[in-house]
């Protein structure tokens, strides 16, 4: 029986480990959950991500290693169990039961109904397991080399980047009539016309990759047809890869070749706003403010 207990404890912490760093990377689609549910902004949202993250590491790593601090690390866990479970009831209410919960990130999609099931065993092997209450005070000082572990992985693995920042204000003429047709369908655009957004972004590009999952979020929200990707990759396999990791279905145009740093500049992502062909806003690098785009397109 002790070798039982042993492994379900074990396993349990295993799986709040596992949680957390699966949704590490990437860890804009657990970002963007935050901002979905209205507690968070852009801003506040990677820090809000990555401190549950920590959290679930640290806890996880506590469950391990038999640390329970008189019973505290049993109650934070179960209670953190019944408040996921609460949000996986209000998102099979509010978007049924065909979406993926991010329990563990990108990796293992699970729907609400499996992860509340996943839950309910995690509760029940939680109620079984026989703790132990260490005399000796030295063992409870492990708490903060797992804090440690919990928070320098998180914070420092991936660390947030800073996306608040407003777009330069531009007014300049600029000639996109260069610009290959798309690739889905092989029109040519006529960016003079209109009021358009345009995305510059490459494949290999952390940053980009952000961007997209943001964007993805958007198309999530609106329906948009002023927004334009634009797409650097030297091998047209790669393009289906970016698109499956990052789920955006924008009208895009491929390039293989450096012109296409011609038009984008020197720092990705890049993001434009043209009215008529006039260049009216530009953002670059990982510095853009998603609320300002957001206005943007969902006009």
């Amino acid at each position: 029986m002790k070798i039982l207990n042993h492994v379900i404890r074990i396993l349990v912490g295993l799986v709040f480990v596992v949680s957390g760093l699966a949704k590490l990377f990437p860890i804009e689609p657990f970002e963007i959950i935050f901002v979905d549910l209205g507690v968070s902004n852009w801003l506040l949202a990677p820090f809000i991500a990555r401190f549950i993250i920590a959290f679930e590491i640290t806890l996880g790593l506590c469950i391990v290693f038999d640390l329970w601090l008189k019973n505290i690390v049993y109650k934070i866990a179960l209670g953190s169990l019944g408040v996921f479970m609460v949000y996986l009831i209000f998102l099979l209410i509010t978007k049924g039961n065909d979406v993926d919960c991010g329990c563990f990130g990108s990796y293992l999609a699970l729907t609400p109904v499996e992860s509340l099931i996943k839950n309910v065993v995690l509760v029940l092997m939680l109620l079984v397991i026989k703790r132990r209450h260490h005399q000796h005070g030295i063992i409870n000082w492990l708490i903060i080399p797992f804090l440690a572990i919990g928070f320098t992985s998180t914070f420092l693995l991936n660390r947030v980047g800073l996306q608040n920042v407003q777009a330069m204000e531009l007014n300049e003429s600029i000639d996109y009539s260069g610009f290959p047709p798309l690739y889905q369908t092989g029109e040519k655009v006529d960016f003079t016309q209109g009021k358009v957004v345009i995305a510059f972004l490459s494949y290999g590009c952390t940053h980009c990759e952000s961007a997209a999952h943001k964007l993805h979020y958007l198309q999530t929200k609106y329906e948009i047809d002023n927004l334009y990707v634009v797409l650097a990759s030297k091998k047209e396999e790669n393009i289906q890869v970016f698109l499956d990791a990052t789920k955006i279905d924008y009208p895009m145009i491929w390039f293989d070749d450096e012109i296409f740093f011609n038009y984008s500049g020197g720092k990705l992502p890049a993001f434009v706003y043209l009215e008529d062909g006039i260049l009216k806003k530009k953002w670059t690098g990982e510095f853009f403010k998603v609320e300002e785009l957001e206005e943007l397109v969902k006009d």
